[in-house]
């Protein structure tokens, strides 16, 4: 009976000691790693949620831009990171639910070295082409591809990226036939895209938003549910026929596995209120971006699904790591 008495005090004592540790964090500066170079809208968004949430929390959120391998060198360093909640991963889908079907071999496991906080926001895709095109509807671009099979061509930011897994599951759906060209990169797909090299791509409404109120290319179906207000005139894909075609990119926040539950959901509560901040809130609305702050039991099924989704695809399709 002593040893069974003195068991339950420790395992109390040991219970105490965590939370109040959990209690006093965050008591130095958090690192929020994005797996991806300075300047794109992951990067952008990280920052943004970052000033929030470090000023909510009253530490500093300093970014860790770690690009290369598609998002896995980043994120592998979170997932071999200490479980202290002072070590966060901020990634969009690819490192999460599409690399880890395409790689020859992963350094980590999503599912068990990393622990869902919270799936920030959703951005839709939309489907552009030159402004100079000779595709003025969707409608347009998908008979000229149906009569001449192969001979449309579409840019991605390289092959298994979202850029290219969409439009191949807009070929899926709409049953037509399209040539892919890989870049390696979203800047050099655009930049062509824009020339005339290629006739269309698929990309995150704030990567190519500006170019679209520049007059530089033109919109011809967004793939949310619901059309969204910056590009109120442009169709969904549903509103097109092509209701299946319901895709986005998100990004959304990690820890390494087995950081205590008390700082998961601080962190999730932090970056919830921060999302639902009117002036951030209406920041990301003028970029297309849809706010979502799932909790954490929300999030980790849902990278699960994406995961399954985009995987038979890319496997359909036999997409490679680049």
């Amino acid at each position: 009976m002593n040893r069974i008495f003195r068991g339950a005090a420790a395992w109390v004592l040991a219970s105490s000691a965590i939370a109040g540790w959990a209690q006093a964090w965050p008591s130095k500066p958090i690192r929020m790693i994005v797996p991806f170079p300075a300047g794109g809208p992951v990067d952008q968004t990280a920052r943004t949620l970052g000033t929030k949430v470090g000023a909510a929390l009253k530490q500093p959120v300093l970014i860790d831009n770690r690009g290369g391998a598609a998002g896995v060198l980043g994120a592998d360093a979170v997932a071999k990171a200490p479980a202290d909640g002072y070590t966060l991963l901020f990634s969009s889908a690819g490192a999460l639910s599409i690399v880890p079907n395409i790689a020859p071999s992963m350094p980590y496991n999503p599912q068990k070295d990393l622990q869902a906080v919270t799936l920030a926001v959703k951005v839709p895709t939309v489907l552009v082409v030159s402004a100079e095109s000779k595709f003025r509807t969707l409608a347009e671009l998908l008979d000229a591809a149906r009569a001449n099979p192969g001979k449309i061509n579409y840019a991605s930011a390289g092959s298994g990226t979202t850029t290219h897994l969409e439009v191949e599951l807009l070929k899926r759906e709409a049953k037509v036939n399209m040539n892919h060209i890989p870049y390696r990169g979203a800047a050099p797909a655009l930049t062509d895209l824009m020339g005339g090299q290629v006739d269309l791509m698929m990309a995150d409404v704030p990567v190519v938003l500006p170019f679209i109120k520049a007059g530089k290319m033109r919109a011809l179906a967004v793939t949310s549910l619901r059309r969204i207000p910056v590009l109120k005139d442009v169709l969904t894909t549903a509103e097109l026929g092509l209701p299946k075609v319901e895709v986005y990119n998100w990004y959304g926040l990690l820890a390494p596995a087995r950081t205590p539950p008390e700082v998961v959901d601080r962190l999730y509560r932090e970056v919830s209120t921060a999302l639902r901040a009117p002036e951030l809130k209406e920041s990301f609305v003028q970029q297309g971006i849809e706010v979502v702050g799932s909790r954490p039991e929300e999030f980790g099924p849902y990278i699960l699904a994406e995961t399954a989704r985009w995987g038979a695809l890319a496997r359909a399709v036999g997409a490679k790591l680049d």
